[in-house]
């Protein structure tokens, strides 16, 4: 089974009426719907917005569920220097969390700096950055070429960005392509959990001075949820 989620409903309503025969799940306190694409059992769960939302979302799937595929789905923000624009689409290669940490007199430092893991498996420490399985990424890659997608690493933040000069700040820190606000959560539970994971986002807006009129949060809903459906539809055997 592969188990699509997103932030919001409004980030799903079309992958939903894709469905073959949908029916609602409950889990937990709240209500998933179950279905097929294809061949496939796929299930549809907006797990909310913002970091907690998505990590009580997350372990409640992976504590009922072990899918074959944890695809987070929806909008975001493009960094200027990805060259990204609404309408685009976009690969994580990596998450980060990008506002765990301290602020010194020096500026931003990041959990490493605190030595304070988000995580700790086996041997492993994992701090701001959960990497992505790349060859999940380069796979989804190939099947997505004809939406030309854009690879880098994610942001995620609790704050959004709406300035120029915190746009460049983030950018410069980081070097990702693009911010959101739930995937590194989703990211660290699937690592915890050792469940295949991939995030696809649609471009929205460019982040820099917030201007709400400048964006496209239909269009870039309705790319990712596209994106997913191709993705799903030849996801056939494992990576």
């Amino acid at each position: 089974m592969i188990i699509v989620t997103a932030a919001t409903p409004f980030e799903t309503e079309w992958i939903c009426d894709q469905l073959i025969r949908p029916r609602p799940v409950v889990i937990g306190k709240f209500t998933a719907l179950k279905g097929q694409l294809g061949t496939l059992p796929i299930l549809i769960f907006p797990i909310g917005v913002g970091k907690t939302n998505a990590a009580h979302g997350t372990t409640l799937l992976l504590e009922h569920f072990k899918p074959s595929l944890l695809l987070l789905i929806g909008c975001s923000g493009a960094y200027r220097g990805s060259g990204l624009i609404p309408g685009d689409l976009a690969i994580a290669t990596e998450e980060i969390f990008g506002d765990e940490g301290v602020i010194t007199p020096r500026g931003w430092r990041s959990m490493h700096y605190l030595k304070l893991p988000l995580l700790l498996k086996g041997e492993q420490s994992f701090y701001n950055t959960f990497p992505l399985d790349q060859e999940i990424v380069k796979k989804a890659k190939t099947i997505l070429q004809g939406f030309r997608p854009k690879t880098g690493p994610f942001v995620t933040v609790s704050e959004i960005t709406g300035t120029e000069e915190k746009a460049v700040e983030m950018e410069r820190r980081f070097r990702g392509i693009c911010e959101n606000m739930e995937g590194a959560a989703v990211a660290q539970l699937c690592t915890l959990y050792d469940t295949p994971f991939l995030e696809v986002r649609g471009i929205s807006n460019i982040v820099k001075q917030r201007n709400k009129k400048e964006w496209n949060l239909s269009v870039a809903a309705r790319v990712s949820q596209e994106a997913a459906r191709e993705i799903i539809m030849h996801w056939k055997g494992n990576v």
